[in-house]
């Protein structure tokens, strides 16, 4: 995986609204993101942060106020904590085309 910001639209695109911490601090949980997302080499996932606060979604940090452009670079599977799910976790399997 490699940032990207080849000014191509992403293939996956995802926004995490504001006041998605307060919302996740009284306990309502959240479905920004699937708990596994698909992809094949060559795409991308676009992750807007409109939160005042930063979110990790499995192996990136999306800080507050900013967004995460990543391009799918080799085949692989990626596991890790996704604050914006209810299950806490996300999976990202990358495959060849």
């Amino acid at each position: 995986m490699s940032e990207s910001d080849s000014g191509r639209q992403a293939d996956f695109n995802y926004e995490i609204p504001i006041g998605a911490g307060e919302a996740l601090d009284a306990g309502t949980p959240l479905e920004i993101l699937p708990a596994e997302l698909r992809a094949t080499v060559g795409q991308a996932i676009e992750i807007v942060n409109r939160d005042d606060r930063g979110h990790l979604v499995g192996p990136w940090f999306v800080g507050a106020g900013e967004t995460l452009r990543q391009e799918f670079t080799s085949a692989g599977e990626f596991i890790g904590i996704c604050t914006v799910h209810p299950s806490g976790e996300i999976r990202v399997i990358v495959e060849d085309p």
